[in-house]
């Protein structure tokens, strides 16, 4: 499913008007039938139509025109603007609204909204790129105290239509409807936490069938999954090497990870001393020059590394295939014999803190900005950046980025990384591409987290119950539709 951003949605709005010559007039008011029909999903008796001074406040107007000609008992437009002020095809909007009898009053900050079944935020739509002043945002606040159902047309106002940034105060929708296609600060957080279940509805907008921003569907994992045929033997899904740190257990989690997904082998290259209590799958070597590593496919290197990054520093880069660096592995890509300067493909996998470092941000920066964060990242660094957290950022240094829909908080727990490091790392071990390896590694470890939280609940669940459920992902990623996204 493509996400867009606003400017490339404005691009694709006048293309349609201008190279197939549908007037906006039309699209608008296919707009305010999809909100409508949304809304009298509900069956509502009081709609209240919060109308800006814009388009996107004529598909308010229109909104509002088909509400009462399908019949709802009362249906009230609060205008941020006096109606006559409006201009073009708003205008035009609002004044077959007022023919259909919809009642109409200018907001006035002393007096609290009607009374309403729902709400319909027609305010701003994609045009937020700073905070709310004045009068917006004071009817923004007075909405947020109603009681309503509250539906948003296209994107909840105050939430920024392409980056997902909340720079002030702004809407908390129940429902968003998405004119044509999601737009993208509703898929990435803070933005989607304020839009609620987003609807896309088909306005008649021209839309191209790849966008440099989409969400992971299932589609992908199962594109870079590996074939099996019957005379397939271990040797047929590669090797992946783990780096055995300090603190072992997240080696061995990685291992896991890369297992369940169908790496031929994990091989546990330890500095010190063998990994008591690893699982009988695993291979270990000793791995104090790299050599260890020298018949894998791919390498992880960080989960758990903790003081072993300076052993491994002189070494790693003799090893030639892709690279997952996580963790304690991330610091390497600071000073001198810094990985991102080699060739082989790289996927780096930070939470906001290693994000934050890797960039010299602040943690509440990168959480605020997490689009431009993880393209900052993957660019500084020429490796793919999956910035992880809820909906999960995966970005190419050539800009193409990717939203990944699936996981909860059953991942707040220790260990959980160390898998998702291992899933991408087995991913590529068989011959994924790197771009595909990270998007599918996600998804799959997105899922997992949420079928084990659905098996124990959210409290519950350890990193080796996530890796119990990648069978179970994977077997959902095979069985669902083309086009799913969520399943």
């Amino acid at each position: 499913m493509i996400l867009v951003t606003s400017e490339r949605m404005q691009e694709l709005d006048r293309q349609t008007m201008e190279r197939r010559c549908v007037p906006g007039l039309v699209l608008m008011d296919h707009a305010g039938k999809a909100i409508a029909d949304r809304v009298l999903a509900k069956a509502p008796k009081r709609v209240v139509v919060l109308c800006g001074k814009g388009n996107n406040g004529g598909d308010g107007w229109a909104a509002a025109r088909w509400l009462a000609h399908k019949g709802v008992p009362e249906v009230d437009v609060v205008s941020l603007i006096d109606a006559t002020s409006l201009q073009g095809d708003a205008l035009a909007a609002a004044q077959g609204a007022v023919a259909f009898g919809v009642r109409v009053q200018v907001f006035d900050p002393a007096k609290p909204l009607p009374p309403a079944d729902v709400y319909v935020d027609a305010l701003l739509g994609t045009g937020a790129t700073r905070p709310l002043s004045g009068r917006l945002a004071e009817l923004v606040e007075v909405l947020g105290r109603a009681p309503g159902y509250v539906i948003a047309a296209d994107v909840p106002t105050g939430v920024n239509a392409t980056t997902g940034e909340v720079p002030g105060v702004a809407v908390h929708a129940d429902e968003t409807v998405a004119m044509a296609a999601q737009k993208l600060g509703t898929a990435v957080t803070p933005g989607c936490l304020y839009a609620g279940e987003v609807v896309v509805a088909d306005i008649g907008i021209y839309l191209p069938q790849e966008a440099a921003e989409a969400f992971v569907t299932a589609e992908v994992v199962r594109s870079s999954l590996s074939r099996r045929r019957e005379d397939s033997h271990k040797g047929s899904f590669g090797r992946l090497g783990v780096v055995v740190g300090e603190m072992s257990g997240a080696a061995q989690l990685a291992g896991l990870g890369a297992a369940r997904v169908g790496a031929g082998l994990v091989v546990l290259g330890w500095q010190d001393a063998p990994v008591p209590g690893a699982a009988l799958e695993f291979v270990q070597r000793a791995a104090s020059d790299g050599a260890a590593f020298a018949d894998c496919q791919a390498l992880v290197l960080g989960p758990g590394l903790g003081r072993t990054t300076s052993a491994v520093s002189s070494w790693w880069h003799t090893f030639k295939g892709p690279l997952v660096l996580d963790a304690d592995g991330l610091r390497l890509c600071v000073g001198e014999g810094n990985p991102c300067a080699l060739d082989q493909p790289r996927v780096l996998t930070p939470h906001p803190k290693e994000c934050a470092r890797l960039l010299g941000w602040t943690v509440p920066q990168v959480q605020a900005r997490r689009v431009e964060a993880a393209r900052a990242a993957a660019l500084q660094t020429g490796s793919i950046v999956v910035l992880k957290g809820y909906r999960s950022i995966i970005a190419h240094p050539d800009g193409r980025l990717r939203v990944n829909p699936t996981g909860d908080a059953s991942l707040a727990t220790a260990g959980t990384g160390d898998v998702l490091a291992g899933v991408i790392g087995g991913l590529l071990a068989q011959g994924a591409e790197p771009f595909a390896a990270a998007s599918a590694g996600a998804w799959l470890h997105g899922r997992a987290g949420e079928l084990a939280g659905a098996l124990y609940s959210e409290h519950s669940v350890m990193a080796t119950d996530v890796t119990n459920q990648l069978a179970r992902a994977i077997r959902l990623a095979e069985q669902s539709g083309p086009d799913s996204s969520s399943l």
